[in-house]
């Protein structure tokens, strides 16, 4: 059987330890590590690690016999290298060799790749979260498989000189040969068939598929695993004005495709970055910043050291520290969370390359602005910035002239108009008539199919209207707002 030995790495926001000065410990045992065929060659550990990115070891080796204290090798004090006597006496848990051994993760919290539990450690190999020994052994073989697969399906085919480009040199947009070949009223018609709208200088014409991109095949794999055939208005547009590192306003209605239109440039922005973390996505809430990572994770699968961490309200603070400090390109985060780790000085945005404010028009209603404007602050002032939004008040407007430069402004559709795809009626009722016309709506066969959305202003407001949409019509019916713990929050939404 295949298992690990491996330098243990625990997610915990204790960094003092050297993961260095572990792991040159680890190579002067020498006989702790013996030769493998199937993975790497381990005759020597390699040291290369730095302190901040503590992950786990690539190696994978077979047990031949019991080797007294293999696995408690992380637990050993660095002694000369670590001059706390207080931290000398401090030990860590020994790495979880199994995962039934390990917990099953919160909202939020990684997943190990393999059966879903809390991803506690990251395979420096494949930069995936895993839970224990036993999921890293089957996540590489897994690995290797997929690997045989790829290159068994490739020997009919040269490497794509799209890969190459992207993946060896620095990675600059130009128009493809099809859309340059495309004459000016062709380009206008096919904009305005599809309600694009620009405005800006010397904007590139629109994508027809993403293959126009120059996108390495492993993101182009991705996209279509993802469910992306062919790209959406909103994307056709803003792809190639990302790509070409202008800074943009987008407007399209919700379930219109702007995620994957400014995750795509995030990820070809940082693809090529040594230092991190290089992009910052903002969002107003918790549960869209969670989706916003697990679309990034998607999308990043097997494309080198892109790693993403998510800085969220509702949840523990030091697992997402310790996060912080293992080499992330992307941090996807909510302003009030991101500014309370900046207060702690545990994150510095000076490398950030590109920042992403999603669902802008939100985060103004919220009150977001100011806490938008002071992260803003702390960041580099030759950063692309793209704001996001369904919808284009005045505030947009004025924050836009404020922060970006040269931009670019993409609308499609009618701008500030209801979405064309939702039907919309609209009751005038007074005051104290409005709780009993919502009981009616709801005990109505004909109007009512559940499930139902009924928004109010306040949490308490919430609360008490639960309770009686409940008590009068017997239906099932629960409140959702900030004063939920995100575990709660998750449960409600599912």
């Amino acid at each position: 059987m295949f298992l690990p030995r491996s330098v243990k790495v625990k997610r915990t926001a204790d960094e003092d330890r050297s993961c260095t000065a572990k792991k040159n410990k680890l190579s002067s045992g020498g006989s702790l590590l013996e030769e493998t065929t199937e993975f790497q060659d381990c005759k020597s550990v390699r040291t290369e690690t730095s302190p901040s990115r503590c992950n786990l070891n690539e190696v994978v080796q077979e047990r031949t016999e019991p080797v007294a204290g293999d696995l408690n090798v992380a637990n050993t004090t660095l002694g000369e290298d670590n001059q706390n006597p207080d931290e000398d006496r401090s030990s860590e848990e020994p790495v979880k060799s199994f995962s039934k051994s390990q917990r099953w993760a919160e909202p939020g919290e990684p997943v190990c790749v393999v059966c879903g539990r809390y991803g506690e450690y990251i395979c420096d190999k494949t930069d995936e979260d895993v839970c224990s020994l036993e999921c890293k052994a089957k996540h590489l073989l897994q690995s290797q498989e997929k690997e045989k697969k790829l290159k068994s399906d490739q020997l009919t085919k040269a490497e794509s000189p799209a890969e190459a480009h992207v993946l060896n040199t620095p990675y600059f947009y130009k128009d493809h040969s099809f859309i340059l070949g495309l004459r000016y009223e062709q380009i206008e018609n096919l904009k305005l068939q599809l309600g694009i709208a620009v405005q800006g200088q010397r904007v590139p014409r629109p994508i027809v598929e993403f293959e126009h991109c120059g996108f390495p095949e492993t993101l182009n794999h991705n996209l279509k695993n993802s469910g992306y055939e062919v790209p959406t208005p909103i994307q056709m547009q803003m792809i190639p004005v990302g790509l070409l590192g202008r800074d943009i306003v987008a407007s399209a209605d919700t379930g219109s495709g702007k995620t994957a239109a400014f995750l795509l440039p995030v990820i070809m922005k940082v693809l090529e970055e040594t230092e991190t973390p290089s992009a910052l996505i903002l969002a107003p809430t918790r549960e869209l910043a969670i989706q916003i990572e697990r679309q990034a994770k998607e999308l990043m699968a097997g494309l080198p050291n892109m790693r993403t961490v998510l800085l969220v309200g509702g949840l523990p603070l030091p697992p997402q520290l310790h996060r912080l400090k293992q080499s992330v390109k992307v941090i996807i985060a909510t302003p009030g969370r991101l500014i309370e780790i900046l207060k702690q000085s545990s994150v510095q945005l000076h490398g950030i390359k590109i920042v992403v404010v999603d669902e802008v028009d939100t985060m103004l209603k919220m009150g977001f602005q100011q806490q938008v404007l002071d992260i803003l602050e702390d960041i580099s002032h030759d950063h692309q910035t793209i704001l996001v939004s369904a919808t284009i008040p005045v505030g947009i407007e004025q924050l836009a002239n404020q922060l970006l430069h040269n931009f670019v402004r993409i609308t499609i559709g009618e701008k500030n108009l209801p979405c064309s795809n939702v039907r919309q009626i609209i009751l005038w009722v007074e005051e104290p008539s409005k709780k009993k016309k919502l009981f009616e709506i709801l005990n109505d066969k004909k109007l009512f199919k559940p499930p139902v959305l009924v928004f109010v202003d306040c949490k308490l407001g919430a609360d008490l209207l639960s309770d009686a949409v409940h008590k009068i019509t017997g239906l099932q019916c629960t409140a959702m707002h900030s004063e939920k713990s995100q575990v709660e929050r998750t449960d409600i939404l599912q």
